[in-house]
């Protein structure tokens, strides 16, 4: 038997974050308690990370499966999630999430766990958010027709 509780974390002690789905992303909390990039680029959408934070902190496993399968797709992971929970970043954990099971979760592992579990689609509905803001659409002026 294994607890669902897979990270007890706040998520105000998350410390730096690395993403790495086809590309990769990091990001590093400040002393005055914003983020900044080490490495990608773009305005860094502040609630996206906080909802990726409150989910990866207080992740809950659907159910435990057991010793890792191929089939779960963990080597070749579809989303990675990297943290450190020290200003040192040397208390690491990881996340990594593999391919569909087939009841509308996935297979994923934690570095500090033995075995696989599963994830609800909406916990990697978070997790995949992106953290870049996305630019607001700048509305076109269309030209206004003289009598």
């Amino acid at each position: 038997w294994q607890e669902l509780s897979i990270f007890k974390f706040k998520p105000n002690q998350i410390h730096r974050l690395t993403i790495t789905t086809d590309k990769e992303l990091s990001l590093e909390r400040s002393e005055n308690n914003q983020w900044h990039w080490v490495k990608g680029t773009g305005e860094i959408d502040g609630t996206r990370v906080q909802a990726l934070l409150n989910t990866l902190s207080n992740l809950h496993a659907v159910r435990w499966l057991g010793a890792t399968k191929p089939q779960n797709g963990l080597e070749k992971p579809q989303l990675t999630l990297a943290f450190t929970t020290s200003p040192d970043n040397k208390a690491s954990h990881k996340l990594i999430i593999g391919a569909p099971a087939n009841d509308g979760t996935w297979y994923a592992h934690a570095d500090e766990r033995e075995g696989t579990f599963v994830i609800s689609n909406s916990d990697l509905n978070t997790l995949r958010l992106s953290v870049v803001a996305q630019p607001s659409p700048i509305p076109s002026r269309t030209p206004s027709v003289a009598p």
